[in-house]
């Protein structure tokens, strides 16, 4: 062959390759997500600023921020796996991870975590902990609260009660919130949850341990709360109503300034900041003298959903960043969720933060010490809805203690079996 015939090849090589490597590029599209998750509010808004930045830093991916309510949610799941129409990732309650790490439905994240380089080991291991099955972890922390006391202040002192003293007692806390009650106003001294489902349980359950209970066996084989400190637990709750301290309502009584007092999560604290009316305040929740202080540990775990690698990796690579250590930093002190990562709560600037913007976390803080988990068991949704059916019949007379707690341990340990 001649040297011109072939330089002539050479350069009718380069020049296709310059014609069809740039069309190649210019037709790539970024990697479509969709991120299902339940916060609104304030926290709705934070996670969406985060998404839009995200997007705005990796072009190479576009993620959807889908709200959809917290008792829509789990369902939707199940709807969209069966249907293989699943989101490519979402955050849920931490309850539900043992159901949806045995469902088959996500995907292991520890080889995608050690590529990433994400040190496992910051995270606290009583929360990395519901994510492991099997030797695996099938989701990570992305949020951590629980469960303390917030005060009107303007209504105790409409009572004549000292704004800046909070009930330490079981005892106290009755006896104040009698006396703070209001009928004619419409006004209750202490709100209670009393709808059916999970927050009524998770909110029964503190008053369950700090009576010295537990929920499960220590097994997880069978029911637990049918006992001494069980009915002590409910017979507390129909003293405060049949008292008058509180009347039976829906929820949100506290946020329209109708209630005195009411046990609610850290994330309230930032949404009434925003939001409330009037002049309120934070302390831990008081427990009975002869009994123990415990609260209910809740937050969000973020998943992958089983389905295209790429997608796969494109939604890890967000959850890597969402759960670094200085997004979660921002991510705290915007939402007032407690720290998920040794790192951040031993964070200068977040130690700042609370004590010198936002004090009212303070007890949340000093109560993490104290936080139960829910048991980890697949039925656990399952459990929670029974045992709360069968506490409403109580709370509204259809049945006594008795009746109320023998029938939620027969028909929880029937979901055991």
């Amino acid at each position: 062959m001649k040297p011109i015939k072939l330089f002539s090849i050479v350069m009718l090589v380069l020049l296709l390759g310059t014609l069809v490597i740039p069309a190649a590029i210019s037709a790539q599209s970024p990697v479509d997500l969709t991120f299902w998750n339940y916060w609104d509010g304030k926290n709705g808004e934070v996670v969406q600023g985060l998404v839009d930045r995200y997007n705005a830093e990796h072009p190479e991916v576009h993620i959807q921020n889908v709200f959809i309510g917290w008792g829509e949610l789990l369902p939707k799941l199940q709807i969209a796996v069966a249907g293989g129409d699943a989101p490519d990732f979402a955050a849920g309650d931490m309850a539900w991870m043992p159901y949806l790490a045995n469902s088959g439905a996500l995907v292991p994240l520890d080889s995608y975590a050690e590529a990433a380089g994400v040190d496992l080991s910051d995270f606290y291991a009583a929360l990395l902990d519901v994510n492991e099955y099997g030797g695996q972890h099938f989701g990570l922390p992305v949020s951590t609260n629980n469960l303390e006391l917030f005060i009107n202040q303007d209504l105790f002192t409409a009572a004549g009660l000292d704004p800046q003293t909070a009930p330490t007692t079981w005892e106290e806390l009755a006896s104040i919130a009698q006396t703070c009650a209001n009928p004619a106003e419409g006004v209750v001294g202490m709100e209670l949850f009393t709808l059916p489902g999970e927050g009524l349980t998770w909110q029964f359950q503190v008053y369950l341990w700090q009576a010295g209970g537990d929920f499960l066996s220590e097994d997880l084989s069978q029911a637990a709360f049918n006992s001494e400190a069980g009915a002590k637990a409910l017979n507390y709750w129909l003293e405060l109503i049949n008292s008058g301290a509180y009347t039976l309502s829906d929820w949100g009584l506290f946020g329209q300034g109708k209630s005195c007092m009411v046990m609610d999560g850290a994330w309230m604290v930032g949404i009434w900041a925003d939001t409330a009316p009037f002049q309120w305040t934070t302390a831990t929740m008081p427990y009975p003298a002869d009994g123990q202080p415990a609260t209910n540990m809740g937050g969000e775990h973020i998943f992958v959903m089983a389905g295209d690698e790429a997608k796969q990796q494109a939604a890890f690579d967000f959850i890597a960043w969402f759960t670094s250590p200085e997004i979660q930093l921002e991510w705290d002190m915007e939402t007032g969720f407690m720290p998920i990562r040794a790192s951040v709560a031993n964070n200068e600037s977040y130690q700042t933060w609370v004590a010198e913007n936002e004090p009212r976390l303070l007890p949340f803080v000093e109560m993490q010490q104290y936080a139960h988990n829910r048991p980890p068991v697949a039925v656990y949704a399952e459990l929670s809805d029974v045992f709360s059916g069968m506490l409403e019949r109580a709370l509204y007379g259809q049945m006594s203690v008795e009746q109320a707690l023998d029938a939620a341990e027969v028909a929880v340990n029937s979901l055991l079996r």
